[in-house]
């Protein structure tokens, strides 16, 4: 089957985003928007707490690849599964992964939907090869009607 495809939500098409990835349309490094977490807790062997709840990723959820239902993609643990999230913690499922991260540790999460997540902050931060380049405010932040 052949279908010429001229636009894919073009707000977020850019952006990228772990549904993008799941779906085959991104690579990971062309997932653009991505949310620095800290590992706040390990608690069991089998999880871990980010400091990235729903106020931080938005509530955005859809069906993971594997089953169930996630709010990001971990780029250093591919295996693991944000499963769920508080307003302030995100919620990790380790089993999957032969390694863990530690406590401390800063991870790169790719949101299911970048759009939400973007517009719940002040500023994004314009990173390339490790140096920042720039800081864009986010003058649509809220601005829903």
């Amino acid at each position: 089957m052949y279908c010429k495809l001229t636009e894919y939500r073009a707000g977020e098409y850019p952006a990228g985003g772990a549904g993008h990835y799941w779906d085959g349309r991104h690579t990971v490094d062309q997932c653009a928007v991505r949310v620095i977490a800290t590992v706040v807790s390990r608690a069991t062997a089998d999880r871990a707490i980010l400091d990235s709840g729903s106020k931080t990723m938005s509530a955005s959820v859809r069906s993971h690849p594997d089953g169930g239902d996630s709010m990001g993609y971990i780029v250093e643990y591919p295996e693991a599964r944000f499963y769920g999230a508080s307003e302030e913690h995100g919620h990790i499922d380790l089993s999957a992964c032969t390694k863990r991260p530690e406590i401390g540790e800063r991870v790169q999460v790719l949101p299911v939907h970048p759009c939400p997540c973007v517009n719940v902050h002040d500023e994004m931060v314009a990173v390339r090869n490790g140096f920042v380049e720039a800081v864009w405010p986010i003058l649509a932040r809220g601005k829903i009607r």
